[in-house]
């Protein structure tokens, strides 16, 4: 249990408030699982809430450490992560300011805890030799980060790698010593010298094939001037021998990751093994929930230091896309986008080959659609070949499971098919209209094809009256959930089509009764589109100029001005006022 009795906890809060800090630190020692992860959440809230540094957390780190400490303390890597996260932030704050807390205080606390944690650096170093590599993963960077004598963390460092045996810590070392050496300039020269020996000392194993493609990399990112010879071939053949197939005579060790149902893609093939040597589970911190592969991180790094020189990220992508790396391949996919520019014929055809791995077609069609926003960047040229294949993979899943593929219980299909899809209907794609209109008939996901119905006029006869029976499913006390009441009435209005105005008009008249003055609102734009086409609403709309709600006495006016021509209203689609988001409902 921990003595926390003579801190003075409350500085920096004020006198009203209390201090949680001492109970989340006690509770962080509990034997229910359930209680520890609640105390780090609480403590991340409470005392670092988005990195903030305040006196409570400075308070707190003594105890941070000794739990760091105990070989018996629960959760031990959380703790030393945290002891990380809280020092970096600190030495990112300005020494000389004064920042505010979560508490609303103001507060110096960044400047003990500053130099608290090199004074602490001893303790990070028993920790990078720690047994768990979980706990060791944070040590290291933290070495990299805190200790102030350049020579004695890059030996460190040197000599922890040869005795590593994880990859991701493995990479983490090699990386801790580039971003040292741009710290702490005196270490360049050691770390030159070590990282060309990785890269061009003695021949080493198959399996240091990943630390010397990031010894590459990193290298050229400490001095992208001091390389005459191109990265990227190199960087190319690296990749090739890292993610080589298995063999007989180089076996996969069937490792848990390989064998388990998340990794197991496609729908009745063996899935990819991973190499032996890339087989982990691992999160790049630097990438939180973006990667698959621990060398991910390095060939991004590569990717944003080469820039504009499409042509070399193009051959690098490509080797990614083909590579036999399922892993490898997932986070090529998140890095086509960003590309400059278009997307290179190439890249595009090599990621449409993809297609028949649900997984990376998951990616791959919400990757294409720009619905969601920023998306793949395809040229006018290569449109079609995009459309062609997504259409004809629609028709594959269709195949395989059933007409009713876009409510599938699986939910890789699911969403790789509905986003092919959205994509298909960004395009006003005549091949998307089947399932629009079958997805608002079932009202299954109903919420996504609104977004893409009103770039269907031809289809208004069929598209209005299922508009209208969502519209009828709208409850006056919560008119924007599950969907809102204005995004059915911009569909509407989208389709340009007479025969939308009755429903309107209805809309109207029901929001009215209600008094539900955004739906009111969204009602009067979409009934302005129409224009003299609408007239005969005007005696609903006038006495709307005298509503008691702002937004709805501007919209009558700007309506009335519409259906008697004496302002052109140009159709566009409206945001509903609640800001709803194209995101699912909840």
């Amino acid at each position: 249990m921990i003595n926390a009795h003579d801190v003075d906890w409350m500085a920096g809060h004020r006198p009203d408030q209390t201090c949680g800090v001492p109970g989340h630190l006690t509770d962080m020692l509990s034997t229910d699982p359930a209680i520890r992860r609640e105390a780090f959440e609480e403590f991340y809230a409470e005392a670092h809430d988005q990195g903030a540094v305040d006196p409570c957390t400075a308070a707190s780190l003594p105890f941070l450490f000794a739990m760091a400490d105990d070989p018996a303390t629960p959760d031990r890597s959380e703790i030393v992560r945290l002891l990380l996260s809280i020092g970096r932030e600190a030495l990112q704050c300005d020494p000389e300011s004064v920042y505010c807390t979560v508490q609303g205080v103001e507060s110096t606390a960044h400047v003990d805890i500053s130099a608290e944690m090199p004074a602490r650096v001893d303790a990070f170093v028993r920790y990078a030799a720690d047994p768990d590599p979980l706990v060791r993963r944070p040590a290291i960077e933290a070495i990299g980060i805190f200790l102030a004598d350049g020579e004695r963390a890059a030996r460190v460092l040197r000599d922890g790698l040869p005795a590593e045996r994880g990859v991701v810590e493995r990479l983490l070392i090699v990386r801790t010593m580039a971003r040292l050496a741009v710290r702490l300039p005196q270490t360049g020269p050691t770390a030159d010298a070590w990282l060309d020996d990785l890269i061009d000392g003695p021949a080493r194993p198959h399996t240091d094939a990943p630390v010397r493609l990031s010894a590459l990399i990193h290298r050229f990112l400490i001095d992208p001037k001091r390389d005459t010879v191109d990265p990227v071939p190199r960087a190319i053949a690296l990749l090739r021998e890292i993610t080589e197939t298995p063999t007989a005579e180089n076996p996969c060790n069937g490792c848990s990751r390989c064998h388990s149902p998340v990794h197991v893609r496609g729908r009745h093939v063996a899935p990819t093994v991973r190499p032996t040597h890339l087989a982990a589970d691992f999160v790049d911190p630097d990438h939180p929930w973006k990667v698959h592969s621990p060398i991910s991180s390095v060939l991004r790094a590569l990717h944003t230091a080469l820039g504009d020189r499409v042509e070399d990220r193009t051959a690098l992508l490509i080797a990614q896309l083909t590579s036999p790396d399922a892993a490898t391949r997932y986070d090529a996919i998140a890095m086509a986008k960003d590309l400059p520019g278009c997307l290179p014929r190439p890249v595009l055809t090599h990621l449409l080959d993809l297609l028949p791995d649900d997984w990376a077609a998951a990616k791959i069609t919400r990757a294409s659609g720009t619905w969601l926003g920023r998306g793949l960047s395809i040229a006018p040229e290569d449109t079609d070949l995009l459309l062609d294949t997504l259409t004809n993979y629609t028709a594959n899943l269709r195949t395989a499971h059933g007409p009713d593929v876009w409510s599938t219980d699986n939910p890789l299909v699911r969403t790789a098919y509905q986003e092919a899809v959205m994509t298909l209907a960004d395009h006003h794609d005549p091949r998307a209209l089947p399932d629009l209109i079958r997805s608002l008939e079932t009202r299954v996901d109903d919420w996504r094809v609104l977004y893409g119905v009103g770039g269907y006029p031809q289809a208004a006869d069929r598209l209005v009256p299922l508009l209208a029976s969502g519209l009828q499913h709208i409850d006056p006390d919560r008119p924007h959930a599950p969907i809102p009441a204005g995004l059915y009435l911009s569909c509407l209005a989208e389709l340009k089509d007479p025969i939308a105005i009755p429903v309107i008009t209805d809309t109207l008249k029901w929001a009215g009764r209600h008094q539900s003055w955004t739906v009111v609102a969204s009602a009067l734009k979409a009934l302005a589109t129409f224009g003299l086409a609408a007239q005969l609403a005007h005696t609903l709309v006038r006495p709307l100029t005298n509503a008691p709600d702002d937004a709805v006495r501007a919209a009558a006016r700007a309506a009335l001005d519409a259906l008697t021509g004496r302002r052109e209203v140009r159709p566009a689609r409206s945001t509903p006022e609640n800001g709803y988001a194209k995101e699912p409902p909840h």
